[in-house]
């Protein structure tokens, strides 16, 4: 199976859409009343943005109330993000039916929001509920003009694999490399793939790229450890292995690396 350590992943995911929701927050002050509405609601939704990725839940909290007690004729589209905000809030005190709900709440506010889909589909992931994960980041995939495209095509391929499906996972996958060649944990999951399909040469050339790219990993390490011995090259599996077990000694990487030594 590709995906191993789904803890990681959410930890990833979860606080990367929170602080990149929030955008640049550069100053704490506080946002201007009078004159500006609409300045104001959406200072009150970066600061809000800004203290969950921090997991400050009661000024999350205070911000996200202010937001939405400015009533200045707001566009559907911004008030998606409100909603949103709530959303990551709940998810943060762990109230999965409330985050849903206004997961949805956002979605019919504004169908077409990239951002609340990439968040939506991450929310659904971590619960396991892979095809309804692919639905809403397919939406976030197609949008040419999300910036996070290449993010999107990686959970796209997550939820692809968990769904036994690899061939597509494996072109998710390549799609997040091709549109950001720096973006380190599609090459690992590319590895796995083709480790699975007996590619050895093309996963240890997609291995070595990640490398390149990220620090060695409990999941990078295993890979290589059983790359290497498929290769015959004990020394380099040896090595790898011995890394593994120092690293990463609770690591369930490392439980079948020495059930590996022992078979």
């Amino acid at each position: 199976m590709v995906v191993k350590n789904l803890d990681r992943f959410l930890v990833i995911i979860f606080l990367g859409v929170a602080i990149l929701a929030a955008g640049c927050v550069s100053t704490m002050s506080q946002p201007r009343q009078a004159g500006d509405p609409e300045a104001a609601y959406q200072q009150h939704l970066k600061l809000a943005m800004h203290y969950i990725g921090a997991k400050n839940r009661d000024l999350a909290r205070v911000h996200l109330e202010k937001a939405g007690q400015i009533d200045s004729g707001l566009a559907r589209a911004q008030v998606s993000r409100l909603y949103n905000g709530y959303a990551l809030l709940y998810q943060l005190e762990l109230e999965t039916e409330l985050a849903e709900a206004h997961y949805r709440k956002a979605i019919t506010s504004n169908k077409h929001d990239s951002m609340v889909r990439y968040n939506y589909a991450a929310f659904l992931f971590n619960q396991s509920r892979f095809k309804e994960a692919l639905k809403q980041i397919q939406v976030a995939s197609d949008d040419l003009g999300y910036g996070r495209r290449p993010q999107a095509f990686y959970i796209m391929g997550l939820c692809q694999s968990r769904l036994d499906k690899s061939e597509q996972a494996l072109s998710s996958f390549e799609k997040a490399t091709h549109l950001e060649p720096r973006f380190a944990d599609p090459y690992l999951e590319i590895g796995e793939i083709y480790f699975g399909q007996q590619k050895y040469f093309n996963a240890k050339r997609v291995l070595d790229q990640y490398a390149l790219l990220a620090q060695s990993t409990a999941k990078s390490l295993w890979l290589s450890v059983r790359l290497e011995g498929r290769l015959g090259n004990r020394d380099k599996a040896s090595s790898q292995g011995l890394q593994l077990k120092n690293l990463f000694p609770y690591s369930k990487e490392n439980v079948e690396y020495q059930k590996w030594l022992n078979r």
